[in-house]
């Protein structure tokens, strides 16, 4: 069993969205190890092994950390982007409004009425809830149709940097304490009387530049407003489903 096999047995949501985010929070913990012991990951079957239980472990973590701070993320964003669309008050002009809503209350159908600007201005709380639920039909609809590979990306994409952001501070703790270890093996190896090869300090210096890479990426891009760029253009992207026909009906339009 090698990395293709595991990995190839999992949904490429998961591993994108929910396995990725906890492999690169984890990795500087592993870069001492590969200092002092590089032929380490050649252990055949215990590799396997712990690439499985890895894998298995991180599937439920990463997706655990990113929906523990997505509520506050949208209370602090002003609402779910997808709902913010449908608002008569939400970013979206005019024209363009009256068009979106008019697709989406023929894709819903009458048993679910988008609220009035009225209504809206009312109950903002209960005009969200059908905005809501209204997203979650376009959402259960766009997985049936073809064509919608680009939305299933951003959709990944969105789920990698909230789930990021929900493993910051566990990442940048990771990279300081690999940091620790790889001076500590450095320390070790140069206390030995047999001296460092060159090729040892190569090795070393990749090594230190990839955790500072790592933490670099940790401190400065991961932040909320890189979430929230990946959660308007995975809006976007749902609402331009909208103008794609079902299975057997001409698109909107369409004479």
């Amino acid at each position: 069993m090698g990395v293709g096999t595991v990995l190839g047995a999992i949904d490429r949501y998961v591993w994108k969205a929910r396995i990725r985010p906890v492999v690169l929070a984890l990795l500087p913990l592993a870069l001492p190890t590969a200092a002092v012991a590089p032929g380490w990951a050649h252990c055949g079957r215990l590799w396997a092994l712990v690439q499985l239980a890895g894998l298995l472990l991180a599937e439920p973590l990463g997706r655990a950390r990113g929906k523990r701070i997505e509520r506050e993320l949208f209370t602090a964003w002003g609402g779910k982007p997808s709902v913010q669309l449908l608002r008569w008050s939400g970013p979206m002009n005019r024209t363009q409004l009256v068009y979106l809503r008019t697709r989406v209350q023929e894709i819903v159908g009458t048993s679910l009425p988008l609220p009035s600007e009225e209504e809206e201005r009312n109950d903002l709380t209960g005009a969200d809830e059908v905005y809501e639920t209204a997203g979650t039909v376009l959402r259960a609809r766009a997985r049936a149709l073809a064509g919608t590979s680009l939305l299933a990306e951003h959709n990944c994409e969105y789920g990698f940097r909230r789930n990021a952001l929900g493993l910051r501070a566990w990442a940048l703790t990771a990279a300081a304490v690999g940091a620790a270890g790889l001076v500590g093996a450095a320390a070790w190896a140069g206390a030995d009387d047999s001296g460092i090869e060159a090729g040892q300090v190569l090795l070393w210096s990749a090594l230190a530049a990839l955790d500072l890479g790592l933490f670099a990426f940790w401190y400065a891009t991961v932040r909320p407003s890189w979430v929230e760029a990946a959660a308007w253009e995975y809006a976007r992207q749902l609402y331009e489903t909208v103008n794609i026909p079902d299975a057997g009906t001409p698109a909107p339009g369409a004479n």
